[in-house]
């Protein structure tokens, strides 16, 4: 049994975090929750793409604007910064994920790495999988994105996720009330509503889409269109991401089915 998130008495007013990982319908989300809380919605980000934002960060920012009911930020990283802090992360299927990172990228002049777009999806995977900087962006980055290897002394585009990272991403994960996928956009949604339904009774989230990219694309047809060579080091450059993926997806059923959310779906 999993019980819908309740106010505590922290001193803390109630306030939903999304953890916003690039690409990964955060900007859908976001017009969800922007919709729902008007200008109590924020977006929280850091001076430059890659400067973080810590807990105490967060913490920080909320203390000086304790109107904020909503906070969407893709460089805020957890753990929660206090105990009315509900937690939103969507989860993707990381082959899908890295085509749109790829499509999204090369149409907008104002990603970094832009330059790596220029040939055909192939020669992008080629390029971040080589151990370029920018690749990181889809070398296990929603492991690192949800555990401590964001925090390397390098910086985040150094960093590597290890084993001990995917437990870490795991756990956060089995902690959280709500988690999302994807795939199972409008199912999450749901599942989010109920989950803080006690917190904000009137929650309801739209399942508009933003910057959606061409989704027709499966992971089959991707893999005749690199082939096998990338398609396997992709994988192998993947194992940590597949994996958390897999263990999103098995707890999202889990949430449909505790929460009642439609017909709890089979986990892939």
């Amino acid at each position: 049994m999993i019980n819908p998130h309740s106010i505590r008495e922290d001193g803390n007013p109630p306030v939903i975090i999304h953890y916003h990982i690039f690409k990964n319908a955060g900007s859908s989300l976001d017009l969800a929750l922007q919709q729902h809380f008007g200008n109590q919605w924020t977006t929280y980000e850091g001076s430059h793409a890659h400067d973080l934002r810590t807990s105490a960060d967060i913490g920080k920012f909320l203390k000086a604007n304790p109107a904020i009911r909503a906070l969407s930020s893709h460089l805020a990283r957890p753990p929660l910064p206090h105990g009315n802090a509900l937690p939103i992360v969507f989860l993707r299927n990381p082959l899908l994920r890295a085509r749109s990172v790829y499509e999204f990228t090369r149409k907008d002049p104002g990603q970094p790495f832009r330059e790596a777009t220029t040939g055909t999806f192939a020669d992008y995977l080629d390029w971040a999988l080589s151990g370029a900087p920018g690749g990181v962006v889809i070398r296990n980055y929603q492991v690192i994105h949800l555990s401590s290897a964001s925090f390397a002394d390098q910086g985040i585009l150094a960093a590597q996720a290890s084993d001990a990272d995917l437990l870490e991403a795991q756990a956060l994960l089995q902690s959280w009330k709500a988690i999302g996928i994807v795939e199972k956009y409008a199912q999450s949604l749901e599942v989010i509503e109920h989950a803080y339904r006690q917190v904000f009774p009137q929650l309801a989230l739209q399942p508009e889409h933003v910057n959606r990219s061409d989704t027709s694309s499966q992971e089959d047809s991707i893999r005749d269109e690199i082939g096998e060579r990338l398609y396997l080091e992709f994988n192998r450059q993947n194992q940590l991401d597949n994996q958390l993926y897999r263990y999103a997806t098995e707890r999202l059923a889990d949430l449909c089915a505790a929460y009642e959310v439609g017909q709890a779906y089979e986990a892939a």
